[in-house]
């Protein structure tokens, strides 16, 4: 289980140039940036041959940490927003490939695995309990009914694979800016998620008034923790 993390910052916030359009009438919207923040003490280490300035830590791919890359808010207490994720196996110059490398959706949607290669392939997905040989042009369609990392192996091709994240409520994906927003949620008192694939997850406690913009920001660091994201592994 991915344990939580992180500093919150929770607000309402007034008219803002950079704030989201006020919500539809009786609802509510949440928004605000997810940042990540390294552990006191260390800094990554571009000179030399390993990462961090630590042979141990040498098969560690360096962390961006002016970028949150892929991560995903969600509301607890919500619709889930379904919908449906299509990946690629592709054939390319650098080797096989399963694209989108991250997607995200919501529990009940559905996950499609099609096979571009030109030739046979055999892929995994542990979360739905199937390994699966594709012919060239066959898909594999599964239900995706729980939440969570579903990640899918491409088994021809050791070390590729791609992660999908099936969020239990209304979702977002956080931007390239970090930057988040859920429109239009029921108004009450809910608790806001912040996951991410390499970070210990988040979770902080909002109250969202009817025609109003409650801003949360997160900070996911490895060093402190969260116990109990309901939703999240």
């Amino acid at each position: 289980m991915r344990r939580a993390l992180a500093t919150l910052s929770v607000g309402l916030l007034c008219a803002c140039a950079s704030a989201p359009p006020a919500p539809s009438a009786g609802r509510s919207t949440a928004w605000g940036y997810l940042k990540l923040v390294p552990r006191e003490g260390v800094a990554a280490v571009v000179e030399g041959p390993h990462a961090y300035g630590d042979r141990r830590l040498a098969g560690t791919e360096l962390v961006d940490y002016s970028k949150p890359g892929f991560a995903v808010v969600f509301a607890d207490d919500t619709e889930s927003e379904r919908g449906r994720v299509a990946l690629a196996i592709r054939s390319t110059a650098a080797g096989l490939r399963l694209e989108p490398a991250d997607a995200a959706l919501g529990v009940g949607g559905e996950l499609v695995v099609q096979n571009q290669s030109g030739e046979a392939r055999v892929v995994s997905v542990p979360s739905g309990g199937v390994v699966r040989r594709l012919a060239p042009g066959e898909s594999l369609t599964l239900a995706v009914a729980t939440p969570g990392e579903w990640p899918v192996f491409l088994l021809d091709a050791p070390g590729e694979q791609a992660l999908v994240f099936a969020a239990p409520g209304r979702y977002a994906v956080v931007s390239e800016t970090g930057r988040f927003a859920l429109p239009d949620l029921p108004p009450g008192r809910r608790r806001l998620h912040a996951w991410h694939p390499r970070f210990p997850s988040a979770s902080s406690w909002v109250e969202l008034a009817p025609g109003r913009l409650a801003r949360v920001d997160f900070e996911l660091r490895v060093d402190r923790r969260d116990d109990g994201v309901a939703g999240a592994p």
